[in-house]
């Protein structure tokens, strides 16, 4: 067990009770013999972030390709350098995502890669949650697809030991996968009881071909195709309109919103108040840093706030609960996760942050300062599933992690 003393919680300082993955007990004083007491005089305690939409071991990517729209960015920048990827640089490039996150305040994310086993393992290492899909992406050929199908089943037939790790499926988008891979992935999801997770309608020029080809929307069409429901994360999901809206809602699809790659690539912007004032369940994802150059949850939500009110053309869109619970509850809910709260009971998923810092003074408004004025420097410890995995802003093995980056990053680069 791991005690909390004088915690900023809430507006009050309090104690909080660790008692192994889970927050056992919150009270204005707790006594009780536990294996570490933990002074946070002068901290807060808030959730830590869900990242429901991201590439991880993209990070070699980093700065590449920039100033060009979506589709020349990927068919000339992103897919010919990912050719170059193997499998033994994948478990580098994955930890040293995750040492970004952690920093970050992020214990939980999705990712959508190739080579899954080797960023199951950094994850494992690293003592975080994860929901990791197998990837399909056949580019409509017959022989790939069934490649691929095969492949997935036998990933999603060997069982994980942790707890913190989901095993799930996904696509690419219906622009580079057929409707047999779609379909095949969306039924193995449910015979697997997993989450399925596609990138959907991110571009108008996505939905413009989408009519062309298909003589409807994508929402429309992945509905027609029996894809869509609570299982089911539309990644982006920028350009929709009301009716396809109405479908999400109805099916209980989640949607990730990633405001900063939409507003880099020139996607457009995502209406979040509308989205939400319809019902709709909205999560908060980076997507990869070759479209962000970040992994920071924390930048994602200022740029969610500030979005939402532009879009709107309303201060009252992007409110800074409603923002903050798309980063850590409502993503942690949307893959099951009893987390994302900071109450008795819930998992013990949590950032320290330190209440003399420069960007969350004065404390008017702790929620307010996070989103809009914290940054990396804010937070001194992460937990999750009830053990740190940061302490006073160290993570173990930071300077191996950051050299073999560094070591596959010029391999790649040659």
């Amino acid at each position: 067990m791991i005690l909390l003393q004088n915690v900023f919680l809430n507006d009050k300082v309090c104690d909080i009770l660790v008692d192994k993955d889970k927050i056992a007990k919150i009270s204005d004083k707790i006594n009780i013999s536990t294996d570490e007491v933990i002074d946070c005089t002068d901290k807060a305690v808030l959730p830590s972030f869900c990242n429901t939409h991201t590439h991880v071991s993209m990070m070699f990517l980093r700065g590449i390709g920039e100033d060009k729209n979506l589709f020349d960015w990927l068919h000339q920048d992103i897919f010919p350098r990912e050719a170059k990827l193997k499998s033994e640089h994948i478990y580098s490039l994955s930890r040293y995502a995750l040492l970004e996150m952690i920093k970050t305040g992020t214990t939980c994310f999705t990712d959508m890669y190739f080579y899954v086993p080797e960023t199951l393992k950094a994850v494992q290492d690293m003592k975080v949650r994860a929901v990791l899909p197998y990837l399909g992406m056949d580019f409509f050929d017959d022989k790939t697809t069934q490649k691929q199908i095969a492949e997935a089943i036998q990933y999603l037939q060997v069982p994980v030991e942790s707890q913190r790790i989901k095993k799930a499926i996904c696509c690419h988008s219906i622009y580079t996968c057929s409707q047999k891979i779609i379909q095949e992935f969306s039924n193995l999801a449910k015979r697997y009881d997993v989450y399925f997770q596609i990138h959907v309608s991110e571009t108008q020029k996505e939905v413009d071909d989408c009519i062309q080809k298909f003589g409807c929307r994508p929402v429309e069409l992945l509905y027609k195709w029996g894809v869509m429901g609570k299982s089911t994360l539309f990644a982006h999901a920028v350009h929709l309109n009301d009716d396809e809206i109405e479908l999400v809602r109805k099916t209980g699809t989640v949607l990730s919103h990633c405001p900063t790659s939409n507003l880099k690539l020139g996607s457009g912007q995502l209406n979040f108040q509308k989205y939400l004032d319809a019902g709709v369940k909205l999560t908060l994802g980076t997507d990869g840093v070759s479209s962000n150059n970040s992994l920071s949850m924390i930048s994602e939500m200022k740029l969610a706030a500030l979005s939402a009110k532009n879009k709107a053309d309303s201060v009252l869109a992007g409110r800074v609960d409603d923002i903050f619970h798309a980063a850590s509850r409502d993503g942690f809910s949307a893959f099951g996760i009893d987390a994302g709260e900071i109450k008795e009971g819930k998992s013990a998923d949590f950032i320290l942050v330190d209440m003399n810092n420069q960007f969350l003074l004065p404390n008017n408004n702790l929620l307010s300062n996070m989103i809009y004025a914290a940054d990396s420097s804010c937070i001194t410890d992460v937990f999750c599933d009830g053990r740190p995995v940061m302490r006073n802003k160290m993570i173990p093995n930071e300077a191996e992690i950051i050299s073999d980056f560094k070591k596959v990053c010029a391999d790649l680069a040659k």
